[in-house]
């Protein structure tokens, strides 16, 4: 029963994200690193020195790929969570300005073509007029703890990548 009703809130935030007038048409790209090691015993993984890298979050050897065509809706604003530091309280988890928004790939979910937005993705958004404003998702956060259901992403600008100015052509 609670299953189900993750499902439809899913088909519905999906449903509204699509058909919403102020949603904004965007293109989806995923982070590969180009950096390979040289030590066979990496399998070709990235590492640093002799130990394995086991996020992309740092590497500065990458590229991004397209994975798709996709609708973003913005929220109206996120409040982070009382508490919102590190562990160590030395830095906030999330920083002033962070933007909240409902992303869905134009493709069915169960297609081939179909990709969910993750972490560390970046979004070209197309304003219009060859104006791109380029995010990337930090987090993904949502409203019904029963995953991967109501996902919503939390955003940062992005304005140093070069991937989105071939969208203009």
């Amino acid at each position: 029963m609670l299953n189900n009703v993750a499902i439809q809130i899913n088909r519905a935030n999906r449903q509204r994200t699509l058909r919403e007038p102020n949603a904004i048409p965007c293109v989806l790209f995923d982070k590969k690193v180009t950096r390979t090691s040289d030590d066979e015993t990496a399998d070709g993984y990235p590492t640093i020195g002799p130990l394995g890298v086991m996020s992309d979050e740092d590497e500065t050897a990458y590229e991004w790929v397209e994975v798709g065509e996709a609708m973003i809706h913005f929220a109206q604003g996120y409040a982070a969570p009382l508490g919102n530091t590190s562990d160590d309280s030395s830095r906030m988890d999330y920083a002033e300005g962070v933007l909240e928004a409902s992303i869905e790939p134009l493709a069915d979910p169960g297609t081939e073509a179909y990709v969910q937005p993750g972490k560390r993705m970046l979004v070209a958004v197309l304003m219009g007029e060859g104006v791109i404003i380029n995010f990337e998702i930090v987090d993904v956060t949502g409203n019904v703890n029963i995953p991967p259901y109501t996902r919503k992403y939390l955003l940062n600008p992005r304005p140093d990548e070069e991937a989105s100015e071939d969208l203009n052509e």
